[in-house]
């Protein structure tokens, strides 16, 4: 008997895609439109603790002004008692960064492309008034057609001030607040002497460049006084296969100095970035992307009328046919570390989650354990990354086990990743379970 499909509103929910400090995101289909779109599930009593109810009125209030092709869009906020439910396009190609891992590093052509399209969306959003303030590839998905969109605008914040050299462009709101991941702050952020945030975008977006070309991060340093001393002096040191050009591009974006610092007109401008000409709208979207991909892409381009992209399928989407969330997730996983991973072990239940804890704690990790589920956390030198374990009952004294991503660098958790599945618990691991299976077809806890 298949399980009691779950519904908020209009839209049938299905199995979850990621899991963040307040909630959850879950793959959902509009009953109307029959439309596939993510819905971010945040629990009011967390928000409430940590005092998070402002940031999170920040953020939609953002996310409604903002309508680009390359930005996730909120389609509309729902609430119930104990729950905020957040609308959103479903971005079916993953992360930037899971590309990243998985080619080593792109080639100029094609981190060009991506670059073009994160500028132009940036662009978008300083003309509404808006800084991102956590620009880093985690927070860069991809559509089925291999487009960007930047995603979670938590940290966002509305500035006022007008257009790069306009009457009011002296009139910006300097920001006080100290957020971001480490390694992509700007160095007057680290100063928390209030900042620009609109010129701390530009520096995040320099080190996405870099990171896009040489697989790897320009200040990385183990020590955070290290890091952030680094970081301050822009001290930065070029592969050798970086061209002249994207290297005089990059040393005029990680210039310590804001009012020293490019702007977007400046980039726009660059040779490196009008490389094969100046790209109109449709080509930043889409057009000669099989060469920026070295090949046919082989994409689907049809969408929704809502802008939400439905994953790749014959028919329309629908939760009782598993077929388009398990699409999601395997884009997910290509990349060899994969965002969910199952597999099937044996002994009771106990056992299995004490021999888990064992080997995270082994890994430094902090540790939250409800009964079969496991939250992890770990501390890295590019911050924190989570995972989250779980162990559900099948047949006997045999169990599957899911090891599923949370928020964090995907370059420390490919690295914990590895450990841990070829290392620490590989003896557990009788087998692979190829296609990943629901847990609410398993009668796992996977409730909003």
């Amino acid at each position: 008997m298949p399980p009691k499909t779950k519904k908020v509103g209009k839209y049938e929910i299905g199995q979850t895609l990621g899991e963040g400090t307040f909630g959850k995101v879950k793959y959902a289909v509009n009953t109307e439109t029959q439309e596939a779109v993510a819905i971010k599930v945040l629990d009011k009593e967390k928000i409430q603790q940590q005092n998070m109810g402002n940031q999170i009125k920040k953020e939609i209030s953002i996310m409604k002004v903002v309508r680009h092709p390359n930005i996730v869009q909120l389609i509309e906020v729902l609430a119930s008692r104990t729950k905020i439910f957040i609308v959103l396009e479903l971005v079916t190609g993953g992360e930037l960064f899971d590309q990243i891992v998985k080619e080593s590093r792109f080639t100029e052509d094609k981190a060009r492309k991506y670059f073009r399209q994160l500028i132009h969306g940036l662009e978008y959003c300083n003309t509404k008034g808006v800084c991102h303030r956590d620009l880093k590839p985690e927070n860069l998905l991809l559509d089925q057609n291999a487009n960007l969109k930047i995603s979670d605008f938590g940290l966002s914040a509305l500035y006022t001030g007008g257009d790069e050299g306009g009457e009011n462009a002296n009139r910006t709101l300097l920001l006080h607040t100290t957020c971001g991941t480490p390694n992509y702050v700007a160095p007057e952020v680290l100063e928390d002497k209030g900042y620009d945030g609109k010129k701390a975008d530009i520096w995040s977006v320099g080190v996405i460049l870099y990171v896009l070309l040489a697989g790897f991060l320009p200040f990385d340093e183990k020590i955070m006084s290290d890091l952030f001393r680094k970081i301050q002096a822009a001290e930065v040191q070029y592969p050798a296969w970086f061209s002249d050009e994207v290297r005089d591009l990059m040393g005029k974006i990680l210039v310590a100095d804001p009012n020293v610092r490019v702007t977007i007109s400046d980039i726009k401008e660059h040779p490196w970035y009008s490389k094969n000409g100046t790209l109109t709208t449709e080509h930043i979207l889409g057009e000669g992307e099989d060469e920026a991909n070295g090949g046919d892409s082989g994409a689907d381009s049809s969408a929704g009328p809502s802008g939400v992209a439905s994953p790749p399928s014959a028919t329309p989407p629908s939760i009782s046919d598993d077929r388009a969330q398990e699409t999601i997730i395997r884009t997910q996983s290509e990349a060899g570390v994969k965002k969910i991973f199952q597999f099937k072990t044996t002994g009771d239940e106990g056992s299995i989650v004490e021999r888990l804890s064992v080997s995270l704690v082994e890994m430094e990790c902090e540790l939250k354990v409800t009964g079969p589920k496991i939250k992890a956390c770990k501390m890295t030198g590019s911050g924190m990354i989570g995972v989250i374990v779980q162990v559900v009952k099948l047949e006997g004294d045999s169990h599957m086990v899911e090891v599923r991503r949370g928020k964090g660098d995907i370059m420390e958790y490919s690295k914990f990743y590895k450990e841990l599945v070829q290392n620490k618990i590989k003896d557990m691991i009788r087998e692979v379970v190829e296609e990943v299976v629901p847990q609410a077809e398993l009668g796992g806890d996977d409730d909003e």
